[in-house]
């Protein structure tokens, strides 16, 4: 028998290693929060993004501020919930040091904090708040004022419809969108689905419009109605109510009924949620965001927009594109000023844009579009068209506050056509993602003869057409419904390890003593090993 005695040497190395493992454990696994803080905290060295219009304001101004962090990055395979716990994990961790030093100087306020986007409205004093400071703050990337948007002018003409309807018991656009074809073949009118307007109120007293609940002894009332002040904050008992009539107008498109004898909504069933986001004047980049994020929260599955900021605004980027990562489909209107324009957030990449066209199939002459370049925006191809599809735009009837109904024009009533049949397709086909639901959309969309065969600046890639999405949606499902269902099971019970793990992890970062119980493991561990060493034989 061999007896084995390491040299001092030998020990020291080992105790070393465990040393160094044992810090790095305790630095990089399970840091403090003080130390994660700390890292938040730039020398200034970064370069920071600050608007041009902000560096021209008087000393004497106070003005709101969107402060802009890095966005979190998000696996390509996580599930929706896991998407959003992601992104709000990853705000409140980045945005903690700015509210800490917000909270402790008195010329900057905290108005709202995001997480759709990765942002904080500010309100500052600027002959008190040097803007270039907040380099200071690593996690800061960019910051902007709180921008409006606007509901997309009307266009000039207002069309009629040359032709009467000879069956008045639609109106055209359902008609043309081939939403009855769906409602008989697949029985499917958007039972279950959510879509969630954002705009100017609705009135949710209209016989053709019910909210989620419109009920107010109904527990959850006003479950389907938010209203966003410019600060994007949630007015508190506020109760639905339209500012204008866009909204309700809208909204009818997308799920309205048929009390007055013709079907006005394309998903008539729908779960209908309205969030006020803008009057007849505009809205805030704040307002906008606040109404996108309680969307998410009420579970939409769909987001409808007929409003824009004209040209390009980035910034309207990275909460589209997290809203399509949490499951949500995005759809826009292209904007009323003609060919060779467009507005954001339809031009952003990750939305579905729209466009408008007349009982004819002619593309309006105030309908939008464009090529964008890649240079122009943080993410997408090198080029793109702009909208991606059309849809009745002109002449639509609907409801407009009161209990009436007016005809109105404009990228803004197509766009609701959209929604709704994205409404349809989810009914059919509950899981069916974002992107996959673009696809099909643009796959089945149909042009006139004399149109360009390729994706245009006019038509993008076509005219909507609910029952052929819905058939090629069907053709698609080649997974065993119990497959699925197994499968599902197992990515549930995955997530759930997963989630355990990281709450485990979450609540040791959080710890005071969470470095002292690491450091005390580890030097337990170099005792044992000594001990050990010392009797070991071979």
């Amino acid at each position: 028998m061999v007896r084995f005695r390491p040299t001092s040497r030998t020990i020291a190395c080992v105790v070393c290693a465990l040393l160094v493992s044992s810090l790095v454990i305790s630095g990089f696994v399970v840091p403090t929060v003080a130390n994660q803080n700390a890292a938040l905290v730039s020398s200034g060295d970064d370069d920071l993004e600050i608007d041009d219009s902000l560096r021209d304001l008087e000393d004497s101004e106070t003005v709101e501020l969107v402060v802009r962090f890095e966005e979190a990055t998000v696996p390509e395979d996580a599930s929706d919930d896991k998407v959003e716990y992601r992104l709000e994990e990853h705000a409140a961790k980045t945005q903690a040091p700015l509210l800490d030093y917000a909270t402790e100087t008195a010329w900057i306020s905290v108005e709202e904090e995001f997480w759709v986007t990765n942002a904080v409205l500010l309100e500052v004093e600027t002959d008190r708040v040097d803007l270039e400071a907040f380099e200071r703050f690593d996690a800061i990337e960019a910051i902007h004022e709180n921008f409006e948007l606007s509901v997309p002018p009307e266009p000039d003409e207002r069309d009629d419809v040359a032709d009467e309807d000879d069956d008045p018991s639609t109106t055209w656009g359902v008609e043309a969108v081939n939403a009855p074809t769906v409602w008989q073949e697949y029985d499917a009118r958007g039972d279950g689905v959510r879509v969630a307007v954002l705009d100017t109120g609705v009135d949710a007293d209209h016989p053709d419009i019910e909210l989620y609940t419109d009920d107010p002894t109904d527990p959850t009332y006003p479950g389907g109605w938010a209203e966003f002040n410019e600060s994007g904050d949630r007015v508190v008992g506020s109760t639905p109510y339209d500012s204008g009539a866009h909204g309700t107008h809208v909204s009818a498109t997308v799920a309205g009924g048929n009390q007055s004898g013709t079907a006005i909504g394309v998903a008539p069933e729908t779960e209908l949620l309205h969030g006020l986001v803008l009057d007849e004047e505009g809205g805030t980049f704040a307002q906008i965001i606040a109404g996108m994020e309680w969307a998410l929260e009420e579970e939409a599955d769909v987001i409808s927009m007929s409003f824009g900021a004209t040209g390009r605004h980035h910034q309207l980027t990275d909460p589209v594109r997290n809203a399509e990562e949490s499951g949500v489909a995005v759809v826009a209107a292209i904007g009323n000023e003609g060919e060779n324009t467009s507005g954001s957030p339809a031009n952003v990449y990750n939305s579905i844009s729209v466009g408008a066209v007349d009982p004819d199939g002619a593309v309006a002459s105030f309908s939008g579009g464009e090529r964008l370049e890649r240079t122009e925006w943080e993410t997408g191809p090198e080029t793109y068209v702009a909208p991606d599809v059309v849809a009745p735009g002109v002449a639509i009837d609907s409801a407009v506050p009161g209990g009436g109904y007016e005809p109105f024009p404009g990228t803004s009533m197509a766009t609701p056509h959209v929604a709704g049949t994205i409404a349809l397709l989810l009914e059919i086909e509950p899981d069916t993602t974002p992107s996959d639901v673009s696809r099909i959309l643009t796959e089945t969309a149909w042009k006139p003869a004399d149109a360009p065969d390729e994706k245009d600046t006019r038509y993008g890639y076509g005219i909507v057409d609910a029952d052929a999405a819905a058939t090629q949606l069907v053709d698609e499902r080649v997974e065993p419904e119990e497959v699925a269902s197994t499968q599902a099971s197992d990515d549930r019970s995955t997530d759930d390890a997963v989630d355990g793990a990281e709450s485990w992890l979450e609540s040791l970062s959080t710890s005071p003593i969470a470095e002292v119980i690491v450091l005390t493991a580890a030097a337990v561990l170099v005792g044992l090993f000594v001990v050990v060493a010392r009797h070991i034989e071979i």
